[in-house]
């Protein structure tokens, strides 16, 4: 019998002298903390999560010398004071050797001919300035100082199945000021770049942070990750799957009077904009759903304050007192988001009235955000509002536009999101020349289908440009560039 898959997870902490820095708050009056504490903070919460779980942690600490505290391994509760405590003496000092300590993780979660599996998260806030073995290539093809060994072919060699996220403290916009991202966004392009090379679904990610709530916002969900239910990444569907969703999610294209939700859904300009921060200190939508093939993830309440009491009441049962703690959370959790959980708790207890009210509230609240806010929070209106009305070809459209995007994470190629997202735009508007096919009369039918024709032709060849350009974007590019070449030829 084959033993049962555990999550493998190291984390890669900066101990550097600049750690002992303070991190502010946006919120007036509360105090600053330093970043080497909020980074405590966050390692206990996730030491916790992990020995609820049974993921295997790890724990590489750097300075110019690269140590590892916390061999990988089964984080035991009992065990869980002394490791706590270890990792309160942890003291900064020093530079850093981020290449060496990043090739140090990927050593720990080596599995032989099955080459580096598992979760790499590296916490830095600053540059490399002391790796003496290890080095990343200014250009793909430029040479390494002598001596130093390439970190990108060591760290995902064939086989491997590594996600690695990138927490940069600070801007980085001068040297020891804050991370170094212009170095980690070489880092991760060229480890997209021999992904895709090899076959290899990429997880590679960048995030910058400037707020100690954001830093331990940023580590916790780096490793309690919350998916979307019933998703199912891009990168494992088959061929026929994929094919099946697309025709599916065609038929809300062509159907504008029975899929209106689709004509909310906004995409293009409207995206995140490549290389920005996806975090923000303005209202988001939380997450969608909370469960897992472990069951919910622990630490709700912690994460989430108000909101996770109110998804834990949700997730047993307890509509009633979900609905009692969404009135409660008024000033605290913001409109759109309380409106969303208020529409999804009361579909769950069939109050199919209340639901739709509370949904249309959010909508109108969704609007009045930022532009760069509204796209993914739209969507997931949408998909609920899809689920709402047991529109099937809407949620799978909807879903796929989604998964795209976070499934191209921060670390993907410039422009690459935009271009997508700008297809899926251009996909959608075709609904209208559809539309009128179906609507003009006999002596006005003939032109409508030749415009309609001529405008599917137009996104077609986008789309043949997109697959030049974007050759070796991965799984998830090739994957939604398939998705809507199927679609346009449902559209025909």
């Amino acid at each position: 019998m084959a033993a049962p898959h555990r999550d493998r997870h190291v984390l890669l902490l900066d101990l550097s002298k600049s750690m002992l820095a303070p991190l502010p708050e946006p919120e007036p009056g509360k105090p600053e903390r330093q970043k080497i504490e909020v980074a405590r903070t966050a390692v206990f919460r996730i030491l916790e999560d992990a020995a609820s779980t049974g993921a295997l942690f790890g724990l590489v600490t750097f300075t110019e010398t690269v140590r590892v505290p916390v061999p990988l391994g089964e984080i035991h509760r009992e065990n869980l004071p002394y490791i706590e405590n270890l990792i309160s003496l942890l003291t900064p000092s020093g530079r850093s050797a981020i290449w060496d300590a990043i090739a140090v993780g990927a050593d720990l979660l080596r599995s032989g001919t099955e080459g580096v599996r598992g979760n790499l998260v590296l916490v830095t806030d600053g540059w490399d300035n002391a790796s003496s073995r290890f080095d990343v290539r200014a250009a793909s093809d430029a040479p390494l100082p002598e001596g130093r060994v390439d970190l990108v072919p060591y760290v995902l060699p064939a086989n491997s199945r590594l996600t690695i996220r990138l927490i940069g403290i600070g801007n980085g916009a001068e040297r020891d000021k804050g991370v170094d991202s212009g170095r980690m966004h070489q880092f991760l392009e060229q480890l997209s770049s021999r992904a895709g090379v090899l076959g290899l679904p990429p997880g590679f990610s960048f995030q910058e942070v400037s707020t100690g709530s954001a830093l331990f916002a940023q580590m916790v969900n780096a490793f309690i990750d919350v998916g979307y239910e019933g998703d199912q990444p891009i990168e494992e569907l088959h061929p026929e799957e994929l094919a099946l969703h697309a025709a599916n999610a065609a038929r809300a294209l062509k159907e504008p009077q029975q899929h209106a939700t689709v004509s909310r859904i906004k995409t293009g300009g409207n995206a995140v904009p490549n290389g920005d921060s996806v975090y923000t200190e303005a209202p988001t939508l939380e997450v969608d759903v909370l469960t897992s093939a472990g069951g919910p993830p622990a630490y709700l309440k912690e994460r989430y304050g108000p909101l996770g009491e109110v998804v834990e009441a949700y997730l047993r049962g307890d509509y009633e007192t979900a609905l009692e703690l969404l009135a409660q959370s008024q000033g605290v959790v913001p409109p759109v988001t309380r409106l969303y959980w208020e529409a999804r708790v009361q579909f769950a207890r069939r109050a199919v009235v209340e639901a739709a009210r509370a949904l249309l509230q959010a909508w109108n609240e969704a609007e009045k955000l930022p532009a760069p806010s509204q796209a993914a929070i739209v969507r997931r209106l949408a998909l609920l509002q899809a689920r709402m009305q047991n529109d099937k070809e809407t949620e799978t459209l909807v879903k796929f536009i989604d998964q795209t995007e976070h499934g191209l994470g921060t670390g993907a190629r410039e422009g690459t999101r935009e271009r997508l997202m700008d297809l899926f735009a251009k996909l959608m508007e075709l609904r209208g020349t559809y539309q009128l096919t179906r609507i003009s009369g006999t002596d006005d039918l003939q032109d409508a289908a030749v415009k309609h024709e001529e405008a599917v032709e137009e996104v077609f060849g986008m789309l043949q440009d997109a697959r030049l350009d974007l050759a070796t974007g991965g799984p998830v590019v090739e994957g939604a560039l398939d998705f809507i070449e199927i679609c346009l030829a449902e559209m025909r």
